[in-house]
């Protein structure tokens, strides 16, 4: 039987533990005050060029006309390259940017950010495995900084990003997470109607994330490391597993709308159909236990010609909602079969759409320009703990306490630091090309 942890809760422990603040993160402080140069112009670094540093760039640039781009850094040329290109065509005057300030390397991150000048931005869009590192390093040298999600990929990544954090929040520096679905303003009104009463009493939360595979390209004669970082969603050291980089939304929706965090997890998963030369789960069933004994069930599948779905669903004794990512019109009805025909339909939002990944950016640079309190980094730790809690007890086969897993010391990349472009990667292959895949009753929790 799916037992009860005897803890008063994750939340509690996490804060004796020293790991998280609850409530509003900076209440009751006084903040130093990190402003922008005094000509008004903010400069702004991207470390990380893929599809979500050039989304995250444009968007920040839209959010506010005064900022420039500075300078950029990504582990391959081509992309910090690419990158600069698309913003000149895009948005004609807003990059400065010349060769000398377009970094390759893994090491670039420092060199870009050691072009700005105290108050200015960084956005870290790379794999979420650097991110504690970059974080690091981004505040030491009083950035405000907008950091993609997850926040990291193992337990001892949340821990660094954690300590770095208590130093942005006494600088006073300004930190945004890339939980954009957190800005959709549609779905803000949805979970307040949720917390108002209008489901009732919450029983039961649902996580869907059902669709077609990820690809992976060849290897050519790239090393291991530099394949790896061309298809980082295949490899489970960089951005954590599918269960951490892409159910993070939707876990992080529904513990919003239950106002808790899970205690306990258990569930199985792995690889049934695929066969690429990676190390990629393809299907998982995770159960989440909260302190109440109520339950958030997750289910994920990326097998060709199956049945697809991506959204969260929240059952209460009042009915059901169909909220969270992959849903644009959330609603409420009135029972536990919704149809979408409006027939059950008691309640939906009242605004129109909007584009969450630009409201994101519009908050976080307005609250730079008024000096406001902005520190999402905290939430961040919590939101990206709940799938890494998830992913261990899938790979383990075990029931896992919040609190056992919080003490784990297991790294994927224990040499993160050091890591440089042509060297060997933290996860080699074997003699046949193939990658360590967990084994449920054998793998443990390190």
């Amino acid at each position: 039987m799916f037992h009860q942890t005897s803890n008063t809760g994750r939340r509690d422990f996490l804060k004796q533990s020293g790991a998280l603040a609850a409530g509003t993160l900076l209440a009751g402080t006084v903040v130093p005050k990190v402003h922008a140069a005094e000509n008004n112009m903010i400069r702004m670094a991207v470390v990380g060029c893929g599809g979500r540093g050039t989304g995250a760039t444009m968007q920040a640039l839209t959010a506010d006309p005064n900022v420039k781009l500075w300078a950029v850094a990504d582990a391959f040329e081509d992309r910090a390259k690419g990158l600069r290109n698309n913003v000149g065509k895009q948005m004609e005057g807003r990059a400065d940017l010349p060769d000398e300030r377009c970094f390759a390397g893994l090491d670039g991150y420092k060199k870009a950010i050691d072009t700005l000048e105290k108050g200015d931005v960084v956005l870290l869009t790379t794999p979420p495995a650097f991110r504690p590192l970059h974080f690091e390093y981004a505040v030491e040298k009083d950035l405000h900084v907008f950091a993609e999600k997850p926040l990291a990929v193992d337990v001892p990544g949340l821990r660094r990003l954690k300590k770095a954090n208590e130093k942005a929040v006494a600088k006073g520096l300004k930190v945004a997470v890339g939980l954009n679905n957190r800005h959709y303003v549609r779905t803000e009104e949805t979970i307040k109607a949720v917390r108002d009463g209008k489901l009732g009493d919450i029983v039961s939360l649902w996580v869907y994330r059902m669709h077609g595979p990820h690809r992976l390209s060849a290897v050519g004669s790239m090393t291991p490391l530099q394949h790896q970082l061309r298809n980082i969603f295949c490899f489970n050291w960089m951005t954590g597993g599918f269960i951490v980089d892409a159910l993070i939304h939707n876990l992080d929706i529904c513990c919003w709308a239950k106002q808790d965090l899970p205690v306990a997890a258990q569930g199985q998963g792995g690889r049934l159909l695929r066969k690429q030369k990676d190390d990629l789960i393809d299907h998982a069933a995770i159960e989440f236990l909260f302190a109440d004994g109520k339950k958030m069930m997750l289910q994920t599948k990326t097998i060709p010609n199956t049945w697809g779905c991506f959204q969260a669903t929240i059952h209460g004794t009042k009915g059901s909602c169909v909220v969270g990512e992959g849903v644009g019109d959330p609603r409420i009805f009135n029972d536990y079969t919704p149809s979408g025909k409006g027939k059950n339909i008691i309640w939906k939002p009242e605004s129109g759409g909007t584009n969450s990944y630009q409201v994101e950016h519009d908050r976080f640079f307005q609250a730079i320009r008024d000096g406001r309190e902005w520190n999402e980094l905290d939430r961040g730790i919590e939101a990206t703990f709940t799938p890494i809690l998830g992913r261990w007890a899938m790979e383990t086969g075990q029931y896992l306490t919040a609190e056992e897993v919080w003490k784990s010391e297991f790294s994927y990349a224990p040499n993160i630091d050091t890591l440089t472009i042509d060297g060997d990667s933290p996860v080699m292959p074997d003699a046949d090309g193939n990658y360590p895949i967990s084994e449920p009753g054998i793998t443990g929790l390190s």
